[in-house]
Order: structure tokens, then sequence, then C-alpha cells
């Protein structure tokens, strides 16, 4: 049996349509005190209720809709009780939902003449987003005049990824109270439940379509579609500092996120569609399709959305601007590229490579139109590290390595986007340097990782000389179908701050489940895949370098700078000093291959006092292993000047 969470339950909403203040008062929707049958009611929730309980139980109110106390929860029913009730939003014990409960509530249309009127409106609008998107919904409305929309999926997703779109959805649609989706506890009233005021929840729509949209929920692509419509609400909701740098979409190609989601062209549009322009601004038709490519950068599209316009004919002048006869193919050609030239125009920003070294945060690589299907399975390859983190065998088998093997992952996947590729050849010392941890250690997780069963990475080539080992990203057969469930952050992927070389591993893993939204200890110890202790100390010590704050809300993350806090700590200078000691290992190895490639040109003979190299395994098996300056080698003899030296 599931646990329910919470002793009681009670709506911090404003009086409402959901469970809150007693309202009795009359209103546009049945004039009676019961409203609407028994029997419509009856049909509802026998339609619809069994399939968005998060939980297979209800619990009912005894104080006429006030309080919903967990010690009056009891199996569901079949049929309505005749007491206000509500079912769980989410599961407790997987912390998972398969819901998108958006509460709207005539309350929080403060100002407007008609507030039921603008939950109305609002409703039907989110009911047509849906319906856009390729997916359906249910919709009930209350005597009050609230409503509920209700998007069902066929996964289980992270409540707190449902809890971020809520959040991102109520930034376009005031209405959208957004605390039933804001704890695991979480709960609303369902389709055909009683309401507080005498009457019941009725669903907006036809039956039949009610029972379509439970009996066949929406599938990822509704998902994955909702995630991209609200980009930019979810990333203003993450309290992003700038909302003009760009991100990249699943094939990998940059776009800019609108507030509000994809807009007309408005004057441009008339170019778009017939290829006509003003000739007195702009030139030539380069100038005009650039023109084009701009505004719908400004305005939230995506490429993918520009060449459906133009392959459905809705945008048959752009294509013809790009028409030229001796060169069939030259939209094809270009348009990738001016579309990125146009959103870092306007943007305003560059999108420039740095090197995975590099001090500052990287970016991904400007120039790899061509391989942008590659940032697409680095991100689908880090959704699988996430599965991976909630599969109990597999991190039973990291055992005590497991932060050790999470901060190496980050630093993989970090690496994979710097690069832009989805093999990798970085040494253990490079990826040490991003992961907070030692060259030896990183060392046994790669060995522990590609020797796992259904493995995260595969080995392509082991080093030798100079090449480090080349790993390929792979998701994992047994998390394939999740994977295409999963939220998938775009841009940038970053790995650990030095300044865990001091703080430790579960502080940086902690750091990183935190936001700007408040959330209890339990629910970041969840976020962060730690045990409650392990949090606990890790939330202490954030705290003390103000790296984290408790707040009425919960614990959020705090305003200090990390960079200040390396510097303080230390941590900044243990991190140069192992940056300039893995430098001169790396030149002490290269000199030793030198020596040694030079030294199979000359003949040996045992006056001169070392092993031939004569063996080709020997030469190979010496090649291959990187040995530090304190360690014995086999090789040629010092000279006389380095003997003196």
């Amino acid at each position: 049996m599931a646990t329910l969470a919470g002793r009681t339950a009670r709506s911090t909403l404003p009086p409402c349509d959901t469970p809150g203040a007693d309202i009795r008062q009359s209103t546009d929707i049945g004039s009676s005190p019961d409203g609407l049958s028994r029997t419509a009611a009856e049909a509802a929730w026998r339609a619809v209720t069994p399939s968005i309980a998060g939980t297979p139980h209800v619990r009912i109110s005894k104080d006429g809709g006030r309080t919903y106390p967990a010690r009056h929860a009891r199996p569901l029913p079949a049929d309505p009780p005749g007491q206000p009730c509500t079912v769980a939003v989410y599961d407790p014990g997987s912390a998972t939902g398969r819901m998108l409960a958006l509460d709207l509530d005539p309350g929080r249309g403060r100002g407007a003449a008609d507030p039921a009127a603008q939950v109305s409106a609002q409703a039907d609008a989110i009911a047509r987003l849906v319906t856009r998107l390729g997916g359906q919904c249910v919709t009930d409305v209350a005597p009050s005049g609230g409503r509920h929309v209700l998007i069902l999926f066929t996964a289980a997703l992270p409540w707190r990824e449902l809890r971020d779109l809520a959040r991102a959805m109520a930034l376009r649609f005031p209405a959208v109270d957004v605390a039933p989706m804001s704890s695991l506890g979480g709960q609303i009233s369902p389709p055909g439940s009683r309401h507080k005021s005498g009457g019941w929840r009725t669903l907006a729509g036809p039956l039949q379509d009610a029972r379509a949209a439970a009996g066949q929920p929406n599938g990822p692509e509704v998902w994955n579609a909702l995630l991209a419509e609200f980009a930019a609400e979810l990333r203003q909701d993450s309290a992003a500092a700038d909302l003009e740098v760009a991100e990249l979409d699943d094939a990998g190609v940059p776009w800019l996120p609108r507030l509000g989601g994809r807009a007309p062209l408005g004057a441009l549009e008339h170019t778009a569609r017939t290829g006509e322009w003003d000739r007195s601004r702009y030139p030539g038709r380069s100038e005009a399709r650039m023109a084009v490519l701009a505004a719908a950068a400004g305005r939230g599209w995506r490429l993918a959305d520009v060449r459906a316009a133009i392959a459905s004919g809705a945008w048959r002048g752009l294509d013809r601007l790009y028409e030229r006869r001796s060169e069939p193919g030259r939209m094809d050609r270009l348009l990738p590229y001016e579309w990125r030239k146009a959103v870092d125009l306007t943007g305003g920003q560059e999108n420039v490579r740095r090197w995975h070294t590099s001090d500052l945060y990287p970016r991904p690589p400007s120039g790899l139109i061509d391989g942008a299907d590659e940032f697409g399975l680095i991100r689908r390859w880090m959704t699988a590290v996430a599965c991976a983190l909630e599969d109990p065998e597999r991190v039973r088998g990291w055992g005590g390595r497991a932060i050790a093997v999470r901060l190496v992952l980050l630093a993989l996947g970090q690496a994979a986007m710097v690069s832009g590729s989805g093999v990798l050849e970085f040494g253990c010392r490079n990826l040490a340097l991003h992961a907070a941890l030692s060259h030896r250690t990183v060392a046994r997780v790669l060995e522990l990782l590609r020797n796992e069963p259904d493995p995260l990475i595969d080995l392509v080539s082991p080093r030798r000389l100079a090449r480090a080992d080349r790993y390929a990203l792979r998701i994992p057969d047994r998390y394939a179908g999740s994977v295409r469930w999963r939220r998938r952050r775009a841009g940038r992927i970053d790995a650990v701050h030095p300044v865990f070389l001091v703080l430790g591993g579960a502080a940086a893993l902690t750091y990183q489940a935190l936001d700007q939204a408040g959330a209890r200890g339990a629910e970041v110890a969840r976020a962060a895949r730690l045990s409650a202790s392990a949090t606990s100390a890790a939330l202490r010590a954030l705290a003390g370098h103000g790296l984290a704050e408790r707040g009425r809300d919960g614990w959020r993350c705090g305003a200090a700078d990390l960079d200040d806090i390396a510097e303080s700590t230390g941590a900044a200078d243990l991190h140069r000093e192992r940056e300039a000691r893995y430098k001169q290992d790396r030149e002490s190895w290269r000199a030793r291959l030198r020596a040694y490639q030079g030294a199979r040109q000359v003949p040996v003979t045992s006056r001169d006092g070392w092993w031939p190299l004569d063996d080709e395994d020997e030469y190979d098996e010496a090649c291959r292993w990187p040995v530090l300056s304190d360690d014995f080698v086999r090789g040629p003899p010092a000279t006389a000047r380095e003997t003196a030296i």
C-alpha cells in the first residue's frame, strides 16, 4: 500500500473551486444547490477518476470542504462519495505522477471584469494548445466557475518535472494555481466529486471525449512538445539570469525560446509567403531572407518550424529567395548556417568554442551543423544517466564509489558537449580536473563503467602512445524507453566546480539539486539521490559557505559565488596545483615517448647498460601505460649532460 504523505492537507488557495475556504454563493452554472444530477457526476467519476488518481485512495472532507486529513483516506470507491473529496496527484512511494493537473481559479483573476469568463477562456486556450501539440486532455468545471485541465500521460514522470512544467504554464496562464502540483502530497478534486457549495464537478466536454482521453493517455511526443513550447517559461522559472541565451533543440540546432510561445512574424510574414520584400530596407535577396530568419528566431521559432513552413507551402516565398538554377539544393546547404547566424544576431552573442580545459564554462562548438544529431545523442545519454541513478541494481553495483561514478559521468557529459561528439578521447587527468577527483580514481571508475553489463560507455580503442582511451557514449537498452520521456534540458552541461575538491562530492550533487524554489530536506535528498544523513551534512556545509539558504519554504540555492568560495577555501589553489602537475606529467610522458621512439632506430648492445626494446610486445606495453616522473622506467641511459643536470 502506498504511503499517504502528511496528516492533513489544508489548501492554501483563495476561495475557489478546489478545496479551500467555504463558498456558498450562486454561480452562472446551476442555480440550484445540487447543480448537476448525481447521475452525470457518477458517469464522470467512473470515466475519469480511476485513471487520474495517483494512488487508489480518496480523502473525504467531513468539515464541508475545509480540510482533507490523511486519516480520512479510504480506498477509491466506484461511485463519488456524498462529501467533498480529493485524490492524490502523485504517487508518494515512487515520487512520480502520470498527470499534469492545472487548477484554474477565478480568485486569481484580479482586475478581470468577469473572472469566471477569464478562467473559461484560459482553460479553452490550454485545451487548444494541447490539441495542437497532438495530445488530448480532460476539462471539468465546478459550480463556482473554476476549472481543472487534466493532461494524462502513459508513463510515470518524476514529480519535480511535472511541478516545473505546471509552474511554467502558470506564467503564461495566470489563472493556473500550482498548489496541487507543488508537493508530493498534492491533492485535487476529481471530476464527478461533490463540491463544497453543494453542487458537483462536471465534465466541460462530451463524456466520450473524456473517456477517450483517460483511456488513451498522451505519449512522449506530447510531453516533449510541451517542454519545447514552454522552454522560455521553464528557464525563467529556474531563475536564469539571461533569457536571450540560445538553447539547443533535440537536433542540436540553436534557437531562442520566447515567453508566451511562438509568435507570428508580423510585416515580414508577407515576405516569407510571397518572396516580395521592401527593397529600400533590404537591398538583395540574401538580406531579405536573413531578415525573415532573424524575425523568426526572435519570435520563438525553431529551425524545424521554419522547414515545416517551407515544406507545407506556407512560406513558399522564402524558398524562392534561395533558388538558383545553377545550384540545385542551395537552400538545404545555406539554411542551417544562415539560421545560426540569425540566432546569434538576434541573441546578441557569439557561440564561441572553448576547450575542455578552459577556466570558463564551455559552450557548444559553433560550426558543427552537420554533426547536430550528436548533441541530441549527448542529451539523451545524460537522460539515460538520470535513469541509471534510479536503478537500484546498477547503483548497488557501484557500491561505495557511487558518488565518484556520478561525478565522472558529469565530466564525460561536459566533455562530450564541448567536443560535439558522442565519442570521447579525454585523458583521466583531464576528466579529473572537471570531476573534482584524482586521476587514479577516474581511471578506476572508467574501468568499472565499461565493464558493467549493458554499460553507459563502450571502450572504442585503448590508449596508445600519446592517445588516450576512446569511449563512446551508449544508452543502455533497459533505459531506451524511459529516455524518450524524460525532460532533456538543452544547452550547456556543467561538470563539477573546483570548490568541491574541498567541500566533497556529496555537496556537489546536493548543490546541483537546489534551485530558487524552496524544498524540504527530504525532497532535496530525493532529487540528489543521496541518503538523508549525507544530504543533511552537505546542506550544512553548503550553508556554512553561503551556497545554500534555508527559508520558510525550505532549502534553496545561496547567493554566494562558487569562484569566491573556491578561493577562500583553498580549493582554487589545489585545483591549479593539480592542473600544473598534470601538465608536467603529460610533458614528461611525451618526452619519454620521443626517447623510446628514437631508441628503436639506434643499435643497442649490452655495453649500453639498458634493456633493449627488440620485443614488440614489450615496446607496445611501455608505450601504452603512462608513467609518472618518480616511477622506474626501462629506457635509454641518460646522457652525460642530463646526468650533470
